[in-house]
């Protein structure tokens, strides 16, 4: 790793190999046939699982849009939240996510113009021998990913953390029931939960 930025060449690159793709998934008929209504994952139940990210945008739900200080640093650029209607299933996930690829390659562009740069905004905070706690949520892609942490003498005495796939997995067993065993793949990834992520 050389440490230097990609070129605006190499972005564009590999914006129209990810367009080619898409088009790929969009013209294929068979594709289509296979994630269409597979895997529905219906708003109602989005909504009491608190389903995040791109699953539950796929679902209707309007998330991700607070909160923002992530983009604090930044001259604000423009973030648009992408969301289907409320089809849920693996075929809107799908397209959730080439549309956030999309706002993603806007959000580099926007980022690595020089205006955009900003001083470091951190500061040290002085710990000395008290009891420091602390808790933040950040978006990822499959959701809100929580962290809460407990600081002793500068050392980490406790931490707890929670990621989106906790409420995702019963989600994924929910919307399997009524396919057929051959769409399970395509569920599965579809929602794209993390193991590791559960064991927290």
């Amino acid at each position: 790793m050389t440490g230097r930025k990609p070129s605006r060449r190499r972005w564009t690159i590999s914006a129209c190999a990810f367009l080619r793709l898409v088009e790929l998934y969009d013209n294929t008929a068979s594709l289509q046939d296979r994630t269409v209504d597979t895997g529905v994952l219906k708003p109602p139940l989005a909504r009491q699982y608190a389903a995040g990210g791109y699953v539950g945008r796929a679902s209707g739900r309007v998330v991700r849009r607070a909160p923002n200080a992530g983009l604090s640093a930044l001259r604000q650029p423009a973030l648009r939240v992408c969301r289907s209607s409320s089809e849920g299933d693996v075929n809107a996930r799908v397209w959730i996510r080439v549309r956030e690829v999309e706002q993603s390659l806007s959000l580099i562009d926007q980022i690595l113009r020089p205006a955009s740069r900003r001083p470091d905004t951190r500061c040290e905070v002085p710990l000395g021998g008290e009891v420091r706690e602390g808790m933040a949520i950040v978006e990822g892609f499959r959701g809100d990913v929580l962290v809460w942490l407990r600081l002793r003498d500068g050392l980490i005495e406790r931490c707890h953390m929670r990621d989106p796939s906790w409420f995702q997995w019963p989600l994924l067993e929910a919307v399997i029931e009524n396919n057929i065993v051959a769409d399970f793949p395509l569920c599965n990834k579809s929602f794209n939960c993390s193991y590791s992520g559960h064991d927290l």
